[in-house]
């Protein structure tokens, strides 16, 4: 037996296999953070220059932008980030 205080549990090798699956799988996610969407207009401010490369979209101005924990990351694609997948939210209460 093996115990280990404020550590995160490790990948069985069983369920490697899962990593990176794309699918419509359901996700649980834990809420970090709410913010209002980023103002891009403007310019630096004197003595500075832009550090933002390439030309990027700015947030809806209705937006609001959400920071996620998902806990099982293995449920996630690898390729999560290329854009080519449409993410759902759903809230439910934890009492429910």
């Amino acid at each position: 037996m093996e115990i280990v205080i404020g550590a995160t549990p490790r990948v069985d090798p069983s369920r490697a296999k899962d990593i990176g699956q794309s699918g419509g799988g359901i996700v649980e996610a834990r809420v970090l953070g709410v913010r209002a969407p980023r103002k891009r207009e403007g310019t630096p401010p004197a003595g500075q220059r832009e550090r933002r490369t390439g030309k990027q979209t700015p947030d809806p101005a209705g937006g609001r932008v959400m920071l996620l924990l998902i806990p099982e990351g293995h449920k996630l694609p690898r390729d999560v980030e290329s854009g080519n997948y449409r993410v759902f939210v759903r809230f439910v209460p934890r009492n429910g």
